[in-house]
């Protein structure tokens, strides 16, 4: 299920369509909405248009729209007793059967359809009868005959009719079973070589738990007056939490990111690539990856260890979240104690050998500028 849009507006308000598609018989529907419409009203659309004929689904599987993700959205779902399967951020192959819908479509309504486009909700029907009743290659039949066992009626048969067939019940039960048989056979045949066709030339994912990671900076919203032309390609380096799936290779990994970024922490690992610290590098000598700071400050992870020399105040080593060793810097305890507090009261704590109640929250302290910029290592994505 998707949304696609937006359209000319119709004189019913209507500007997108809500395609839902079948897993099983590819039957889908066009359903005219607004394209910019909220939770409740897109429910409505999904019930009257679909749920009203074929009944509630077991399983929903929709991108990461707000709408789709919103607590309305999501109790309605557990209500109608579906679960609802969100497809990873930025990766639309996860719903590519609706993807591919959204295409078909568009291109029969720009064959119907006049230049001035104000007809297009007319021609919807037109468009799903014209989608369901041809051959679909997934299935070696058309959608509207795995639905209801027989192909659609045309005009042409009143010129040619068809042999008539049997009414007994029993024989229409044995061809529902050899048209479910055949499509899952043609299933499978066309997924084995839709794989082989995508991991052709795609290399093994290199990404395991623990790696640190660059996410490319497109998986992240800009904010106001900011070019992403002009921002890093990737963003990081970050630890990978876990695999997404039960697979320990991916395809989707989970990472852990700062917490002042709301973005869902999902990524594909298409948009993910390898942190190569400097005393690893191909060459050595050359800058490290370490991106700089894009406002002067750091966030900082742990206090290492601590030190006095000769009248000066104690210094504290402190390790900064997201950054390698190399840059571990020496901070006073009026520093610390001024921007990070809960991370110094946890370190005294535990020198004391008190327990800690909670973890602190990283706190950002301002470090000198250093000559560590953004390089990523390119070619190691899958």
């Amino acid at each position: 299920m998707d949304i696609t849009g937006p359209f000319p507006k119709h004189k019913t308000g209507v500007d997108g369509i809500l395609t839902v598609v079948d897993r099983l018989t590819k039957f889908a529907m066009f359903l005219p909405c607004r394209y910019h419409a909220k939770a409740p009203a897109l429910a409505e659309v999904l019930y009257a248009g679909w749920i009203r004929t074929k009944g509630y689904p077991k399983e929903i599987v929709c991108d990461r729209d707000t709408r789709f993700m919103s607590d309305f959205w999501l109790a309605l779902i557990k209500r109608w007793g579906s679960s609802l399967k969100p497809s990873s951020a930025r990766h639309p192959q996860t719903d590519g059967q609706t993807e591919r819908a959204h295409q078909t479509a568009q291109v029969l309504l720009r064959t119907l359809i006049p230049p001035d486009q104000k007809d297009w909700v007319e021609r919807l029907p037109d468009v799903e009868l014209a989608y369901n009743s041809s051959i679909h290659p997934a299935i070696g039949m058309s959608p509207f005959e795995f639905e209801h066992g027989s192909p659609v009626t045309s005009p042409l048969d009143t010129i040619t009719p068809r042999t008539v067939e049997s009414d007994d019940h029993l024989l229409f039960l044995r061809r529902m079973q050899e048209l479910l048989v055949k499509a899952r056979d043609q299933m499978t045949k066309t997924q084995q070589r839709m794989s082989q066709q995508a991991n052709h030339q795609r290399l093994p994912c290199p990404f395991r738990a623990g790696d640190l990671v660059w996410v490319s900076a497109a998986e992240f919203s800009l904010e106001q007056d900011i070019s992403r032309k002009l921002l890093p390609k990737w963003m990081g380096p970050w630890p990978i939490v876990s695999p997404a799936g039960d697979a320990p290779e991916g395809p989707s990994f989970t990472i852990q990111l700062p917490g002042h970024l709301p973005v869902y922490p999902v990524f594909h690992c298409s948009k993910l690539a390898l942190y190569t610290p400097a005393e690893h590098d191909d060459i050595p000598g050359r800058r490290t990856q370490d991106p700089p700071s894009m406002d002067g400050f750091h966030e900082v992870g742990d206090i290492i260890s601590q030190g006095r020399y000769n009248n000066k105040p104690t210094e504290y080593l402190v390790h900064f979240a997201y950054c390698t060793h190399r840059a571990d810097r020496w901070l006073t305890r009026a520093e610390l104690q001024a921007t990070a507090p809960d991370v110094l009261a946890r370190y005294e704590h535990k020198m004391q050998g008190k327990p800690v109640s909670s973890v602190p929250r990283h706190a950002r302290v301002q470090v000198p500028p250093s000559d560590r910029r953004l390089r990523p290592r390119p070619g190691l994505t899958s």
